[in-house]
């Protein structure tokens, strides 16, 4: 129900007469305008545009975080790796020779015979020879399960560092190491270190008349315009 409203009325005491009052102007309800509301989009422009950017930026970190740490998981296996293989190395009594190959031209792991490190300096289950400059690094180590043996070598080879190993056995000869696995692509380098007591780190080809306390393991690759080095040491048993 609408309620009118009546308008008031003067009355002029002089004359008698009743005038009506004049109404007051009612004020025109305010709006946005045209500048005010171009301000208003160009400011959530702006907001959308920092945000976006933003998102953009945590999902680049993101991958970035994804691929360094893949990345850097290689690297640990890797070294992680070698140092099984040197754990389990045989570090008993001479059983047998280990035959020091530089491997075939297809990397097999079988060819011409390289030159051999002292055997007194490592352990009988550890020879490390040098074939045209590169460190190879033969292993016999002891299997995870049914207390066998089986023989192991690292080597580089151009697309990076391979691992070699031989079917498991209980007696001499052992088994060559003929299947061959890329474990760290990308690797330039690989470097070997004897920690002897009294003297430090030496060459482990060189001759000794003790047994190293210790290996150095180094391994370095061309990773972009920026060489990597990562090393490991492993204590002697």
């Amino acid at each position: 129900m609408r309620t009118r409203f009546s308008r008031p009325v003067r009355s002029n005491r002089r004359s008698g007469a009743r005038q009506i009052a004049p109404m007051r102007p009612r004020t025109a309800q305010q709006g946005f305008t045209l500048i005010e509301v171009l301000i208003a989009i160009a400011l959530m422009a702006l907001v959308s545009l920092l945000s976006w950017k933003g998102l953009e930026q945590v999902s680049n970190a993101r991958d970035w975080l994804g691929e360094e740490s893949a990345d850097q998981a290689i690297v640990l296996r890797t070294l992680g790796q070698i140092e099984r293989d040197l754990n389990r190395a045989y570090a008993g009594t001479p059983a047998g020779t280990i035959s020091s190959t530089s491997g075939s031209a297809d990397g097999t792991g079988t060819g011409t015979t390289a030159s051999s490190s002292s055997t007194t300096l490592l352990p009988p289950g550890i020879d490390i020879t040098q074939s045209s400059g590169a460190v190879l690094l033969n292993l016999i180590r002891a299997t995870p399960e049914n207390g066998l043996w089986q023989r192991v070598m690292w080597r580089l080879r151009p697309d990076g560092l391979w691992r070699y190993s031989g079917a498991p056995g209980s007696s001499y000869p052992l088994p060559e190491p003929d299947q061959g696995v890329l474990i760290m692509p990308d690797v330039s380098r690989l470097d070997v270190r004897a920690w002897l007591t009294g003297q430090g780190w030496i060459n482990p080809l060189r001759p000794a008349t003790a047994r190293a306390a210790g290996l150095e393991i180094a391994i370095e690759r061309q990773r972009g315009n920026q060489k990597e080095r990562y090393t490991r040491i492993v204590v002697l048993s």
